[in-house]
């Protein structure tokens, strides 16, 4: 498993998508602190305003890491390579979870990339312009600034199990990702479109799309508090998504063929 874990790593890093994907956060964080500096300057009324802000616009990493882990999932398929591992000794289920845990791996990087280096370039650019910087308590901002992005993490690997089960029923990456968009739209329409609904049962569906929780824990500058009973909601519906999503995946990769 170490070994497999090892070599799923070294293709990801020698990966192009990943280095793209990876140069397009880095563009995106460049090009929204410029905005942002043109738009209202640099000044900020504590340090950990700047973290706020982007955490807002971290909707749209769910448009671009699935399409990642799409690619990623069907790969051994496409090229073969899931039924060379297999011979060698390899379980399809440590397979299946290597793939997985490579998955929140690369997940992690590029939250950790996004969010930390528009920090960091935002508090060097508020540094060198010699823009205010206020005393704002810390303590509030602290715990919601980390639970948005331990939240964010969470639902990423809930969109990730979810990607992967597509991969493993369909196999072929165009197909997958077909798939994933249907999803990853199919979710954003579902909370947009239902939520006034006069229809309860689609109020109810609509409140559950990780799309809705994704803007609840998300709208951190619009002072939307969550109380405990919604936060643990918040928690178990990609808790419980992630369980089922891999679990049918598992069995279904241990009865499928695994060639194309």
């Amino acid at each position: 498993m170490r070994n497999f874990l090892k070599a799923e790593a070294y293709y990801v890093t020698k990966d192009p998508m990943f280095k793209g994907i990876s140069l397009l956060l880095l563009f995106g964080s460049a090009l929204l602190l410029v905005w942002m500096g043109v738009q209202v300057g640099f000044d900020i009324d504590g340090p950990l305003e700047p973290l706020i802000t982007s955490i807002q616009l971290s909707f749209f990493l769910y448009f671009i890491i699935p399409i990642y882990v799409c690619f990623f999932a069907t790969e051994g398929f496409e090229y073969g390579s899931v039924q060379t591992i297999i011979a060698s000794g390899q379980s399809r289920s440590l397979y299946l979870l290597g793939k997985y845990l490579t998955e929140l791996k690369v997940v992690l990087w590029w939250v950790i990339q996004f969010f930390g280096l528009f920090y960091v370039l935002y508090m060097l650019a508020a540094l060198v312009t010699g823009s205010h910087i206020g005393n704002e308590s810390l303590e509030g901002k602290f715990i919601v600034a980390m639970g948005a992005i331990g939240f964010n993490i969470l639902y990423l690997a809930a969109y990730s199990a979810v990607v992967l089960l597509l991969g493993v029923l369909m196999k072929k990456s165009a197909t997958a990702v077909i798939a994933t968009f249907v999803f990853v739209f199919g979710d954003f329409l579902l909370s947009g479109y239902l939520k006034d609904s006069s229809y309860v049962y689609l109020r109810v569906i609509s409140e559950n799309t990780l799309t809705t929780q994704i803007f609840k824990f998300s709208a951190v500058n619009s002072h939307e508090i969550y109380t405990l009973n919604e936060g643990v909601h918040m928690i178990l519906i990609p808790v419980v998504i992630i369980g089922v999503c891999l679990s049918v995946a598992l069995i279904s990769f241990e009865k499928r063929d695994v060639h194309l």
